[in-house]
């Protein structure tokens, strides 16, 4: 299943999309509630990595700080969803993923040096990220839909060997 996430992962970064809006928020929130938890980061981290070998690496600050976004998403699902992904759980961790993301990713730009280092610039960074924050919350919510529910339809149908969960 690892192999399957992180190859759906990369592949959504590499085909043209909406900016933000990806499944790697979504899929490491799934890896948490159906992996090992200590294997399940490497999910994002790999995704990431490979895909930024292709597309490119970029200022290494804001590059820290989104891995560091994405590495927590494992870790939230673990915390929330493990043994009890409800729709509403879901939901939770959606948010609270998304909202995570947006302040340490925010963070990384402001301590990069693109807003000056104040506080009126890092508040002026985080207004600036919103309309990001709103996107990468509509891809995480969709993703995650589709993850947690298809591969549980799915999973309804195959042999038990052959889940995904």
């Amino acid at each position: 299943m690892s192999k399957l996430l992180i190859v759906f992962a990369m592949i959504s970064r590499l085909i043209p999309h909406p900016w933000n809006f990806t499944p790697l928020g979504a899929v490491g929130l799934y890896a948490g509630a159906r992996m090992n938890p200590r294997t399940a980061w490497m999910v994002p981290l790999i995704a990431l990595v490979v895909s930024d070998l292709i597309v490119g690496f970029y200022d290494w600050q804001v590059m820290l700080a989104v891995y560091a976004g994405f590495m927590l998403a494992p870790a939230i699902g673990w915390l929330m969803l493990r043994g009890k992904a409800k729709a509403t759980r879901i939901g939770t961790a959606v948010v609270l993923n998304a909202i995570v993301f947006f302040l340490i990713s925010n963070f990384g730009v402001w301590a990069a040096g693109y807003y000056p280092p104040t506080v009126a610039g890092l508040l002026a960074c985080y207004i600036a990220g919103i309309p990001f924050l709103g996107v990468f919350l509509l891809g995480d919510s969709f993703y995650s839909v589709l993850l947690f529910g298809g591969f549980e339809r799915i999973g309804q149908y195959m042999p038990a060997k052959w889940r995904f969960a």
